[in-house]
């Protein structure tokens, strides 16, 4: 049993390599939804709007530094106050009706910044309100969402390299949003690049809706067993007994086999016992 149990334990850490590239059903649906929700809190273009406020509020018609750094200040504290709300409602009201008020209102304050561009007059009020209720329903599901989400669903055989393929995902996402918001924008009009943005919240409301499941109060088992489930692959559920089976601090050392490739040591030969007059020679020495 020692023997079999050791082959396992290698067996595991030899497979654990190959996980993510080669998932099984079950876990091919795992990264799905965390890597997937990671990509699409960059996809909606929350980087690419932030880096280019100052641009985007220049071209809606308001020029003077002091007026753009005012509002950038009170577009952050709208942020940061909706993100303290969002801590409360997450375990309060659950994570999927977070997600779809915030993608709904995303694509909703994204259209209304659109607005701000259509005609031959920009519309600064317009374009400052759209973009303070985009920031602020961000806040309240796709921001600190993105990053809870793919911690409760990824198992504990791949989280942490699931959540490095997340954060890396999500960081191309970035880029490539970044670095492409300018000239898509001034190619589209930039009214026509948010309504796209708006049409990509749509999308991703739509893929939140048939692959992201609710985790709020669930434990980590009780996902891996509805992957399991909704897959039709009892892999992971066998893998990861048989790991909590190795982990387990009852199985005693001596129990687990240790391998040597040196020969054993020849018995030693008892030692004479010492003579009766020792304790004189110990005395005079």
């Amino acid at each position: 049993m020692g023997c079999e149990l050791t082959l396992f334990v290698l067996f595991t850490k030899h497979t654990h390599r190959d996980v993510i590239l080669f998932p099984s059903p079950a876990f091919k649906r795992m990264l799905l939804v965390g890597v997937g929700i990671a990509i699409a809190q960059q996809a909606v273009g929350i980087d690419a709007i932030q880096y280019f406020l100052v641009y985007i509020l220049d071209e809606s018609g308001i020029k003077a530094r002091t007026a753009q750094m005012g509002i950038l200040i009170a577009l952050g504290v709208v942020k940061l106050v909706v993100i303290i709300l969002a801590g409360f409602l997450f375990d309060r009201k659950g994570r999927r009706p977070l997600f779809i008020v915030s993608l709904l209102g995303m694509s909703a304050s994204l259209m209304l910044v659109s607005f701000a561009f259509m005609g031959n007059a920009s519309s600064s009020a317009f374009a400052v309100f759209g973009l303070a209720l985009y920031l602020a329903f961000f806040s309240l599901g796709m921001g600190p969402g993105a990053w809870l989400v793919p911690s409760e669903v990824f198992s504990t055989m791949i989280r942490a390299k699931a959540m490095s393929v997340a954060s890396f995902m999500n960081r191309v996402t970035a880029t490539i949003m970044s670095s492409t918001f300018l000239s898509v924008a001034n190619a589209m009009s930039w009214a026509g690049f948010f309504i796209l943005l708006s049409i990509v919240c749509l999308l991703i409301l739509v893929w939140v809706l048939i692959y992201l499941p609710e985790t709020k109060g669930r434990p980590l088992e009780d996902m891996s067993q509805y992957f399991a489930e909704i897959t039709g692959d009892r892999s992971i559920l066998e893998a990861e007994q048989m790991m909590y089976r190795s982990d387990d601090p009852s199985v005693k050392p001596e129990q687990v086999p240790i391998v040597e490739s040196k020969a054993r040591a020849p018995p030693r030969a008892p030692e004479k016992p010492p003579p009766e007059d020792a304790h004189v020679v110990g005395t005079m020495a």
